[in-house]
């Protein structure tokens, strides 16, 4: 299958090198990632493109494959390695060192990198920096597909129509319930705009069915068919985080599973950082943000946000920030507002709250109250 042509191609490298001729005490190349050790992720990408991440810490490497979100053709597929290290800030910065084939997309002469956030087992935000700005990569953690049904909150995290998408009339968020059927599982939910907050339009709503059984091809990772052809692939993750992505053109979901203990006491005093995606930014999709939240006197939820003006060096810039009010946290599901200026208008928003023992995520959809371009919060509790 091609969501386990990582995998396959790291196999097949080692086993030829197993293979090589000399004695069988001669000292084997260690291969660049050892899997028997590394950290595996798989998400999700504007317009649909699916990533498979694997880091090694012991030897600080990764290795990626990019595949266009056409699914059953490899040909199109890129596969990355590349060097990291931790920042103060608790990023990861990732240096690519080699591609295969070699790709004026993705080039190696270091005007290319990645920032990523890993919140360990659980899920991992990739921002793509220098010569490759552009859309953030959500991903997910192996599992057991044992821990896979249940109701998740999810988000419209990689829009399949990035430049035209619009979260007030469009799916925004909504749930998905996945439950055991047969050798697989069904999936059922319902979808939401976000000008269903609050009494509004409510453009887009309605049940979501008719989507063919999933199977898990183990470690929590699923494919969808239909008549034969894969038509989404997914990860999840034991924690409680789930991707989906529906290929080239359909875009993708990031979801948290619903929980009674992710509630709005739950956000009070905490420090979350990630990444801002904005998918109509002509200049910078992503940016690298933190977000604090904290109780006023009226007893309101407020969470402040501002960017990193040094994601390196963990220096927040306060000159431009967001307001973020939550109303309510049902099972993980947050209904609130957000706004960038504090005199005036609001929007909207809608996100998906997980608690984990002391790992927190949480996932946001808005839209600037001004332009209406939209944007999209995925944060990880830092404190």
């Amino acid at each position: 299958m091609k969501n386990s042509h990582l995998i396959v191609s790291m196999f097949t490298g080692l086993l030829l090198a197993a293979c090589s001729p000399g004695s069988e005490n001669e000292m084997q190349p260690k291969p660049f990632v050892n899997l028997d050790k590394a950290d595996v992720y798989k998400g999700t990408q504007s317009p649909g493109d699916v990533w498979t991440w694997a880091l090694d810490k012991e030897q600080g490497h990764m290795t990626a494959t990019w595949d266009y979100g056409t699914f059953d053709d490899m040909s199109d597929d890129i596969t990355v390695q590349g060097t990291f290290e931790t920042l103060p800030s608790g990023f990861l910065k990732v240096k690519i060192t080699k591609t295969e084939p070699v790709s004026q997309e993705i080039p190696t002469d270091g005007t290319a990198w990645f920032y990523a956030l890993e919140i360990p087992d659980m899920a991992m935000i990739v921002k793509p920096e220098g010569s490759i700005k552009g859309d953030v990569i959500a991903l997910v953690a192996q599992g057991e597909c044992a821990s896979i049904p249940g109701t998740y909150n999810y988000i419209i995290s990689a829009p399949g129509d990035r430049s035209e998408y619009n979260p007030v009339t469009s799916e925004a968020f909504g749930y998905l319930e996945i439950s055991n059927s047969g050798a697989g599982f069904s999936l059922a939910g319902y979808k939401f705009s976000l000008d269903c907050i609050n009494g509004g339009n409510c453009t887009s709503t309605g049940p979501i069915n008719g989507i063919p059984t999933a199977k898990c091809v183990g470690g929590g990772e699923v494919v969808i068919s239909n008549e034969g052809n894969t038509v989404a692939e997914g990860q999840f993750t034991n924690g409680g985080v789930m991707m989906m992505d529906f290929g080239y053109g359909n875009g993708g979901v990031f979801a948290l599973k619903a929980s009674a203990s992710a509630t709005k006491a739950s956000l009070l005093n905490n420090t979350y950082a990630g990444v801002a995606y904005m998918p109509k930014n002509n200049n910078d999709q992503t940016v690298p943000v933190q977000l604090s939240f904290f109780e006023n006197d009226l007893g309101n939820m407020i969470g402040t946000g501002y960017p990193f003006s040094d994601i390196e060096k963990a220096i927040v810039s306060n000159d431009e920030g967001a307001i973020v009010l939550v109303d309510d946290v049902i099972n993980g599901r947050v209904l609130g507002s957000m706004n960038f200026d504090e005199f005036g208008d609001v929007s909207p928003m809608a996100a998906a709250l997980l608690v984990n023992g002391n790992k927190q995520i949480l996932i946001l959809s808005s839209y600037d109250e001004k332009s209406f371009a939209p944007f999209i919060l995925i944060l990880a509790k830092q404190n």
